[in-house]
């Protein structure tokens, strides 16, 4: 849920609030509100139209399609496109966009009718054909993964009429409906569609609220407002066209300067993704902070089993109970962060509790370590095996969080290797087994996440899944049979037996669950995060 800080002064007692409901409610749309906590009079919707929103990124997202980059999905692409269906946050329920209603069959064949007055900025017209497109496309190599996962397994797409889609499964697929409410499956046009995979990377035409006006690569990118927009969501309570005539997302990597320009206000007014350690010093500065709890997996370090160390479960175990999760959250966060449970986060519906095989127990990690093998100690203080093996992972990442548990497995005598890839091959590196551990998280608030980021038979198998593993196999056949299954209590006893497996055997190792802070002057008014997605169609400027 997310949670709307005001000043120091308001704040309750604990320093850290709690974020870690389900529901995730947006801001009060009718009145104005103001980082002091205090409400102006409620400014008419005719007075809110106009003005350019500065959106401070700490990092170039290498894209501006999530089909086929990371992070952007929660920011530029979700302006750009619209999905067939909206994911409700406060009800968790599907509801209509672009598709008006359809039927299941079975988990396994889905019937969309679509809007007939839909276009894309290039004027061209929504039509099941292309739908089928879009679908299609997401079904080749390059195409982010977490995209590819929602269209595996189709059988057949069919276009009965140009308003009329039909999606039949060879099995069922009951995370479907909820998969294509995310940016990652957003909607775009015929011509996108069929762009090679690079240059989805540099363009994006969809029919969302906001269309791309410029990308500049590591300098900004600039979205325009479609005058002509008039088909949102009912959960935002109004139509036409979005406010705000343009954002501008401005890539500004030092901290110290992002924070700087977003509390003089002129030349930013919002910043994504704060970190935790500057919150007291831009709310003294008079900014709102709010926070948003990740309602998927939280940060994940999958672990390659297909590496000849990390195929003994007895290592994977003392690398799971060699993280001092709790120490983690207050180095890396500030306890904004919690630290996980399982797998999933405790915002998503099919959450439950495996928090008692990720206990902080340094020395059952250290008798683990012992009976695989690993009881000598070399000169450097790193465990050696009786080949003289050195204990050593290579890992794709080097940031203040990955050093923390770097320094925590070294006091047990595993050493960490901190190696990060260019940017722009971060993701093919993380699915290439190049890595002995990587790390992960996800968006959708469906437990078929653990499938996409974990399946075998389909999936991502970012643990690498060998044929002869026994567990693993197991694992696999959970991951696929509860997308199948529609029921919710039988599914979810399916989601329980397969988490439990993936953190007792430490296929992976869940770190935290994420908490995203945003911070802005109090003239920025109503933007709306739906899970981790910032939703700018009702924002609005009190000073243009």
């Amino acid at each position: 849920m997310p949670t709307t800080r005001r000043s120091a002064a308001n704040r309750p007692g604990r320093w850290r609030l709690a974020a870690t409901a389900a529901v995730l409610v947006s801001l009060v749309v009718s009145a104005c509100s103001t980082g002091s906590g205090t409400a102006s009079a409620p400014v008419p919707e005719e007075d809110r139209p106009g003005g350019t929103l500065n959106i401070g990124l700490a990092a170039e997202p290498n894209g501006v399609d999530a089909a086929v980059v990371n992070q952007v999905w929660r920011t530029v692409a979700r302006a750009l496109t619209d999905s067939l269906v909206f994911f409700n946050p406060e009800t968790k329920e599907i509801e209509p966009w672009l598709a008006t209603d359809w039927t299941v069959e079975d988990a396994r064949v889905y019937t969309f009718t679509l809007r007939d007055d839909v276009t894309f900025h290039d004027g061209t017209k929504l039509t099941s054909e292309v739908v089928k497109q879009n679908f299609e496309s997401l079904d080749r190599p390059g195409i982010h993964s977490s995209a590819k996962t929602i269209v595996e397994g189709i059988q057949e797409i069919r276009t009965p009429s140009e308003n009329v889609v039909e999606v039949e499964f060879a099995e069922p697929n009951a995370a479907f409906l909820v998969s294509l409410s995310r940016a990652h499956a957003g909607i775009v046009s015929a011509e996108t569609a069929a762009l090679p995979v690079e240059e989805r990377q540099k363009f994006l035409d969809g029919s969302g609220p906001f269309y791309l006006e410029e990308y500049t690569p590591n300098q900004r990118i600039v979205l325009k407002k479609r005058a002509d927009y008039d088909w949102a969501p009912e959960y935002f309570g109004r139509t036409g066209p979005a406010y705000l005539d343009e954002v501008v997302y401005k890539i500004i990597p030092e901290d110290s300067v992002r924070n700087g320009a977003v509390i003089g206000g002129e030349e930013l007014q919002f910043v994504y993704w704060v970190n935790a350690k500057y919150v007291d010093q831009l709310e003294a500065a008079g900014l709102t902070i709010t926070e948003t709890t990740n309602p998927a997996t939280g940060t994940e370090w999958p672990v390659n089993t297909s590496s000849e160390i990390l195929r003994d479960v007895r290592v994977r175990q003392a690398l799971q109970h060699g993280i001092d999760r709790e120490e983690f959250t207050q180095l890396v966060s500030g306890g904004y962060d919690e630290a996980a449970t399982g797998p999933l986060s405790e915002a998503n519906p099919f959450y439950s509790d495996q928090s008692e095989y990720l206990t902080y127990d340094p020395e059952l990690s250290a008798r683990l370590l012992d009976e695989a093998g690993w009881s000598e100690t070399g000169a450097d203080g790193i465990r050696v095996n009786a080949d003289g093996d050195r204990l050593s992972f290579r890992f794709p990442r080097d940031g203040a969080a990955e050093q923390v548990v770097q320094a925590q497995w070294k006091e047990l005598g595993i050493e960490l290797v901190l190696d990060p890839p260019l940017d722009a091959e971060a993701n093919e590196k993380l699915l290439s087994g190049e890595y002995d551990i990587a790390y992960w998280y996800h968006s959708t608030p469906d437990p078929d996440v653990l499938r996409a980021n974990y399946g075998v038979d389909t999936g991502s198998n970012r643990s690498f899944v060998a044929d002869d593993d026994e567990t693993g196999q197991r694992l696999d056949d959970l991951l696929q049979e509860q997308n199948t299954v529609i029921e919710p209590e039988a599914r979810q006893k399916i989601v329980d037996e397969a988490a439990r497996l993936l953190v007792e055997d430490a296929y992976v190792l869940p770190i935290v669950n994420d908490t995203d802070i945003w911070a802005f002057q109090p003239s920025v008014h109503d933007i709306q995060p739906v899970g981790l997605d910032q939703y700018l169609y009702n924002a609005w400027l009190s000073e243009k």
